[in-house]
Order: C-alpha cells, then sequence, then structure tokens
C-alpha cells in the first residue's frame, strides 16, 4: 500500500516500486538504488497521472522515515528538509508560529513532474504541492514508506560516505 498525502486539491501516493537493478549484486550504489512510483490524482475529477523511476537509495528512504517519525514525535530535526541523491522529490517542513510541524511541502522535480501546467502549477520548473500533516498523519506516511522499504530492504552495507560525494 502506498503513503498518501492529501488536501484539499490533490491525493498523491509514494510507493516503492522495486530495486532499478534487481539483480546488481557489485556496486552498492547500483543494487540499493529504488523506483519510486509517485501518483497524483485530483480529488474533484477524473485527472490522474503516475510515473515510476529511481528516487531514492534504500537507507536514504529510511532516514527519510526516521526524519517523518522524528517530527512526528516534536523531535527536533537537523534539518527542516529531507531529500535524496537523485534530486526529484523533497520534502520541506512547514511550522506554525508556535515552531510545531503542522505540514509538508513537497517538491516535484525532473521525471517525477506530472505532464500539465494547467492542473499542477511548477516554479523554476519546480512542482510544489503543500499538505497539512498532523503528528498521526506524519507517523502514517514514515509507517508506509516503511513497510514498502521492507519488501526491498537494503543490500550489503551502506556506505561511509554519500552519494553524492561518491565518484
Amino acid at each position: 500500500m502506498p503513503a498518501i498525502l492529501t488536501n484539499d486539491r490533490f491525493r498523491m501516493e509514494i510507493a516503492v516500486a522495486g530495486y532499478e537493478f534487481p539483480e546488481e549484486g557489485t556496486d552498492i550504489y547500483d543494487a540499493n538504488w529504488l523506483l519510486l512510483r509517485v501518483r497524483l490524482k485530483v480529488v474533484y475529477g477524473a485527472w490522474t497521472w503516475q510515473v515510476e523511476d529511481a528516487g531514492a537509495l534504500t537507507w536514504e528512504l529510511e532516514d527519510a522515515v526516521g526524519w517523518l517519525r522524528a517530527l512526528a514525535a516534536g523531535e527536533q530535526v537537523e534539518q527542516e528538509w529531507c531529500g535524496f541523491s537523485e534530486p526529484d522529490i523533497r520534502f520541506e517542513t512547514i511550522r506554525n508560529n508556535d515552531g510545531d510541524p503542522v505540514g509538508l511541502t513537497v517538491q516535484l522535480m525532473d521525471e517525477f513532474q506530472p505532464p500539465t501546467k494547467v492542473l499542477v502549477p511548477r516554479e523554476n520548473n519546480i512542482v510544489t504541492l503543500r499538505f497539512h500533516t498532523p503528528p498521526d498523519v506524519l507517523s502514517s506516511l514514515a509507517n508506509q514508506l516503511e513497510k514498502n522499504l521492507a519488501k526491498f530492504p537494503q543490500r550489503g552495507e551502506r556506505p561511509a560516505i554519500s552519494h553524492a560525494q561518491h565518484p
């Protein structure tokens, strides 16, 4: 089952579709690239769009689950955003005046952008969607992503350096 976010215009589903390279076993990065499936549907209408592409490494998605759980628990997070080596999906915290997390901004870039600019406006080639995410929604999002990740666990040991630093 996908992780789901809903606002007054859209329902967004995020799921792990599989490994990008299912048979890879020699390169730690290639062995751990995940295909992410994003489905966007208008709440009041028939328009639906879906894409599936490489989007994150297994350990990056695991880190995202931890980040979402920390937000849900009201804990301090090191940074107010969570992204991946493939910079196509990014989550940013929306906080109220008291500093409590109340929402997420989801940015979709490159391959994860819907093709229509009428229904889903973009600025600087980035689609930005805002979702109200009280703690129970953040927890549910984290739980569903974790369940998806459990089907495609990390293969091998996590490198000491990030993919962005990897040649």
